[in-house]
């Protein structure tokens, strides 16, 4: 019966996607639309054919009924309207997959939940920032010039940088909000590093919450007002500093935001007493 269902749905998918995709001007032209109703001379100018091909597609459109007609509007059907939303996420989903296939295919994304990997096309206006041979700290320093300017940060990690020390230092010194999702390795090494009298001050005004993520993190990630910076782990269990995800589009942020929230709701909210006594312990 489950075999049954899913040979219905893919026939019936099939159909609908053969029939949106298999004109690159007649899913143009519903793209188009999919923003607000339009005139001919409208869709003529974002879709930028020939007439004959234009008036040739919508024809077809209208005689599908994904499309109807108003006066000189044209609009998309509620139904032609959800096929479009969904073969577009489809398509984005695909570009996102094949454009950082390097990273998909060679590392661990146990990391990132089912329901966030079916929401992958959110990474569409996103970069693979790599090393290069003339500049082996790419990654790194576009992460650190990012993050100069943002004024919420949040991040999960289970790796541990001087370097990202003195950076978390510096935004808690001119008052920036920092939530860290840590694992224990991690938290003892950055109160080790920093400075805990500053750590002290910052938790004590409410800017800066460190929690603790008991269990194997196999990502590291920070989320800001800003932008994206999203890393794996490769096959072999290493973190690759060579090459991050990043992106400052709002719809990536919104994404890495359920990403941290994600975590957040599995970690532990540690306070003065907890690192006092990690220091203590040390």
């Amino acid at each position: 019966m489950y075999e049954e269902r899913l040979t219905d749905v893919y026939e019936y998918l099939y159909e609908d996607l053969q029939f949106i995709l298999k004109s690159s001007i007649r899913f143009r032209i519903m793209v188009s639309l999919l923003r607000s109703p339009k005139t001919f001379d409208e869709i003529k100018g974002e879709v930028k054919v020939s007439l004959p091909a234009l008036y040739s597609n919508i024809r077809l459109l209208l005689e599908e009924e994904s499309i109807t007609r108003r006066g000189d509007s044209y609009s998309l059907t509620s139904e032609a309207t959800l096929k479009t939303l969904s073969a577009l996420k489809l398509m984005n989903s695909v570009r996102v997959i094949n454009g950082f296939d390097e990273i998909w295919l060679n590392h661990d994304i146990s990391g990132i939940p089912e329901y966030l990997i079916e929401d992958i096309d959110w990474l569409i206006n996103s970069e693979l920032i790599r090393s290069a041979p003339e500049d082996i700290y790419r990654p790194h320093n576009t992460y650190r010039k990012l993050i100069e300017d943002s004024e919420e940060v949040y991040g999960v990690s289970p790796i541990s940088h001087r370097d990202l020390v003195d950076i978390y230092e510096g935004l808690l010194e001119r008052g920036v909000h920092v939530e860290l999702v840590l694992t224990d390795g991690v938290i003892r090494e950055m109160v080790l590093n920093a400075s805990f009298g500053l750590l002290r001050t910052a938790i004590k005004n409410r800017n800066l919450k460190v929690l603790r993520f008991q269990g194997s993190l196999k990502i590291a990630f920070t989320v800001t007002d800003k932008f994206l910076s999203l890393g794996l782990f490769d096959s072999r269990g290493f973190y690759d500093q060579n090459r991050d995800i990043m992106s400052t589009d709002s719809r990536a942020i919104e994404w890495g935001f359920r990403l941290y929230e994600h975590y957040r709701e599995r970690s532990e909210k540690l306070g003065i007493r907890n690192l006092t006594g990690i220091m203590l312990s040390m």
